[in-house]
């Protein structure tokens, strides 16, 4: 999947600068019921976080060259009663986020056994007008009905122009 990312990424590289950028993350909006109440569950679990990968903005002229591109990995544990095609995940940021690199609501990406990987697309800049990237994601299970796992965390480090 990395290498897809990568691939896609290079190929966007060479649009004009016209077009928008419009890289295709995978990562689709998650089909919850109309519960309103939010509550937790016992029965889910913390997830199993990796970072993939992490692609800063660069200076050029295609639309995608300022974009940073995130792609981590969340695999579910064995020995709950959910599956991770029926389940949908949160990411947030621990403290500010003034990157805002993530979704406000929960989302779902292609699932590949018991993992999926989730690819983030944000407005980066070029190098010379990026800030070093340290944050702390917290990502937790989201049901249909709006039951809530207990979050897993993961740190986040990335200087200009990595």
């Amino acid at each position: 999947m990395p290498l897809k990312c990568a691939v896609a990424l290079c190929a966007l590289l060479a649009v004009s600068d016209a077009a928008a950028c419009n890289l295709s993350t995978g990562v689709a909006p998650f089909a919850k019921g109309q519960v309103a109440s939010v509550r937790d569950d016992a029965g889910l679990k913390s997830p199993v976080l990796e970072l993939v990968s992490l692609t800063r903005g660069v200076d050029g002229r295609a639309s995608c060259d300022a974009s940073g591109l995130l792609t981590l990995s969340v695999e579910w544990p064995r020995g709950t009663d959910y599956k991770l095609r029926d389940l949908g995940f949160e990411f947030r940021v621990v403290g500010d986020d003034a990157l805002a690199i993530f979704p406000r609501d929960a989302v779902s990406s292609r699932v590949e056994g018991r993992r999926s990987e989730f690819v983030f697309l944000w407005r980066d800049g070029p190098p010379a007008q990026q800030a070093p990237i340290d944050l702390v994601v917290e990502v937790r299970a989201v049901t249909a009905d709006n039951r809530r796992g207990p979050p897993a965390q993961l740190r986040i480090a990335a200087a200009p122009g990595s």
